[in-house]
């Protein structure tokens, strides 16, 4: 199997993806100094009318011909689309004037369009012309962590505590949710450093638990934040981000049960934890008591807009339309949750069949976890409506305007052509990714996804070897190397010593064990490949898997047992192509 599997469902992503952020968030009377700690985020704004403002302004001024002339050129750059001359252009206005302003918007689009050490630049030459700068240093420390410059960003950290007011452990949970570093397993490590400093801080043990459960560790996490709890018992966050590890590691009982418990022992149980609960009952299924405890909140006229948030989705999980768009309309007009108002109304009125309606409120998802579904949704919707330029034309100016989105739009973009048969498009698109962004695997591997496609086998082979060779430690492009090899050539040892490397860096992916498995069975070792295969289907149940596994038992003419194993697997998954191709190389019952 190519791809790494997610243990979180959709499904719970979409209904805590709100809260993520609340649960960094102390709840101890924490504040910052009036003009200390401030997001980087603050100056996101559109990228076409910042630069357009900028120049205007600029010029104004007896500004120098050269910057003048290195913002027109990034003018003319971003309106065809040339990122990477765009930020280059940038970056040159920035050197070439000393404005504190230009640079800092020059460091911000080059971290935009993922141009990590061009912004690690430019983030250290903004703290050198703004030294006092607290969001310049926090900026430089985030793209330190980028760049896996741990023990740097750590010193600049560790300066950006002494600076504010305050016992340093309640500072740092007071920054923690501004480090909004593109990978978590780098600040786990910055994390950690802090930890062992302030080992008894409930606050750190916090932030730590947080940033584990984030990146999926969560064993690890439950730990930390049950050791939080234990060195603070009257602080409420630890508890709630203990039920809520629990649930992201599938213990949802467990989960309901330790909130309920600890709300049964208050006297007045906070908004907070009867949110808490209502998503954990909502994870459940359990929609009518996740209902009870939001009226309770709206009785109590506690945190009113969460609970107008929380009740609307629910509604929309209980086909409630009406219902849940009274309430995410309350929401739009109290400008609360303006993100998620907007992408759920778009869904009911595509629900409903009014596409236009869909299309123009989609359109206004331009920030939080929906944007880039929402986007993809105006391009597929368009293509419905036979819009098939207004598509394209649609996601290069929604990444032309968002810098944040750039790369997942020409991703969209792509997929489009791709999905219109236009595969020589989408290569020369993927072809140009490549070129601005060599240290980033993800293009080259859908590049050469898409010369499988096209039956380019020896061409997309050869891309896979180039990726595992500039990439030796990334198990995704050693397991799908090895299992491309075990599909398109003969190559089974090799195929085997790759995903083996790939099973010693990730032991426990059931992709990686499932390609074990399948190359084995290649190599005619049918009782181990049964055994990994059923380990791998163990850990995640998978159509793909159990394909594997049926044809293994039908090689082994363990025949009954394979019919009962398709007949079970096609019950959980009756759409997966994977199953209905076995059905017609084995058991042409009929069955489609």
């Amino acid at each position: 199997m190519i791809l790494t599997y997610h243990k979180t469902s959709s499904d719970i992503v979409l209904c805590l993806s709100g809260y993520l952020n609340n649960v960094k968030k102390a709840n101890k009377n924490i504040y910052m100094k009036k003009n200390s700690i401030k997001s980087i985020t603050s100056v996101r704004l559109n990228v076409i009318l910042f630069i357009s403002l900028l120049c205007f302004d600029l010029f104004a001024q007896e500004v120098n011909q050269t910057t003048q002339a290195h913002l027109r050129e990034a003018e003319v750059a971003l309106e065809s689309y040339n990122y990477k001359k765009v930020a280059a252009a940038y970056e040159n206005a920035a050197n070439s004037s000393g404005d504190v302003n230009i640079t800092k918007q020059a460091a911000w689009l080059a971290d935009s369009y993922h141009f990590n050490v061009q912004a690690l630049s430019l983030a250290e030459r903004w703290v050198e012309i703004d030294a006092s700068s607290d969001s310049a240093l926090l900026f430089l420390i985030n793209r330190q962590i980028d760049t896996n410059l741990i023990i740097a960003a750590k010193e600049n950290l560790k300066k950006l505590l002494a600076r504010n007011e305050g016992q340093a452990d309640e500072v740092f949970l007071a920054v923690f949710p501004f480090l909004t570093t593109k990978d978590q397993e780098k600040l786990n490590k910055l994390i950690n450093y802090f930890v062992k400093i302030y080992h008894k801080s409930s606050y750190v043990k916090y932030a730590y638990a947080t940033s584990l459960m984030q990146s999926g560790d969560y064993d690890k996490a439950l730990s930390y934040a049950n050791s939080a709890v234990a060195l603070d018992s009257s602080w409420e966050k630890p508890k709630l981000l203990v039920a809520r590890i629990l649930l992201l590691s599938g213990k949802n009982s467990e989960a309901i049960d330790y909130v309920a418990r600890y709300i049964g022992d208050q006297i007045n149980p906070s908004s907070e934890s009867r949110l808490e609960l209502a998503l954990l009952y909502m994870s459940s299924e359990r929609l009518e008591d996740a209902l009870g405890q939001v009226s309770q909140i709206l009785l109590e006229k506690n945190d009113q807009s969460a609970a107008i948030r929380l009740m609307a989705i629910i509604n929309f999980r209980l086909d409630d339309y009406d219902a849940a768009w009274i309430d995410f309309n309350e929401l739009l007009e109290n400008k609360s949750y303006p993100m998620d108002a907007l992408y759920y109304m778009a869904r009911i009125n595509e629900i409903k069949g009014n596409t236009i309606k869909a299309i123009q409120l989609y359109s206004q998802v331009n920030s939080g976890a929906n944007a880039i579904y929402s986007q993809r949704r105006v391009s597929n919707l368009m293509v419905a409506l036979d819009k098939r330029d207004a598509a394209r034309v649609h996601l290069k100016r929604f990444g032309q305007k968002h810098p944040k989105f750039t790369q997942e739009m020409l991703i969209a973009e792509a997929d489009l052509l791709q999905g219109l048969g236009k595969n020589s498009e989408a290569l020369t698109l993927y072809r140009d990714l490549i070129h601005s962004y060599p240290n980033e695997y993800k293009f080259s591997f859908r590049y050469a996804e898409i010369l499988l496609s096209e039956g380019r086998n020896s061409e997309a082979l050869k891309e896979y070897a180039i990726l595992a060779k500039r990439f030796p430690g990334n198990a995704t492009i050693l397991n799908a190397y090895g299992y491309l090899l075990t599909d398109y050539s003969k190559d089974y040892k090799k195929a085997i010593k790759l995903i083996k490397k790939a099973l010693k860096i990730e032991p426990d992916n059931p992709a990686i064990m499932d390609s074990y498995g399948w190359a084995l069975f290649r190599l005619g070792k049918y009782d181990q490949a049964l055994k990994e295969l059923k380990d791998a289907y163990n850990v995640y149940k998978d159509p793909e898997i159990a394909a594997h596994i049926v044809e293994v038992l039908w090689e082994k003419k363990q025949i009954e047992e394979a019919r009962n194993f398709y007949l079970n697997a096609k019950e959980s998954f009756p759409d997966s192509s994977y199953l209905i191709k076995l059905n017609n190389k084995f058991f042409d019952s009929g069955e489609s």
